[in-house]
């Protein structure tokens, strides 16, 4: 598996807030893996002087959403049909979590 950040948005306001993604196969879930890999992020995310970090979850998602509560994250709304996948609308919940 991986995790990522990667800039908010290009404005000068947010250059201390970063968006995550966090990807397990299949045989990595449930083991503590995605625990391990945010963490991690969290520590390089600190030296860099990174404030908050905001992360989306298609929904429905029950491991993702607590895979992000068991790391610190709060879940701060919910983007209703805001994107198409696989010819569907989709739903996301969004996640912050704040660095120091």
């Amino acid at each position: 598996g991986w995790a990522s950040s990667m800039r908010y948005r290009t404005h000068p306001a947010f250059v201390r807030t970063v968006e995550t993604s966090i990807y397990l196969g299949p045989d990595a879930r449930g083991r503590g893996l995605g625990r391990q890999l945010y963490e991690r992020l969290f520590e390089l995310l600190a030296d860099e002087e990174v404030h908050c970090v905001v992360a989306g979850v298609a929904l429905p998602n029950p491991a993702s959403t607590g895979l992000h509560l068991a790391c610190g994250f709060r879940q701060i709304g919910v983007f209703e049909e805001y994107a198409l996948k696989r010819g569907r609308y989709i739903s996301s919940a969004w996640f912050q979590r704040l660095l120091g």
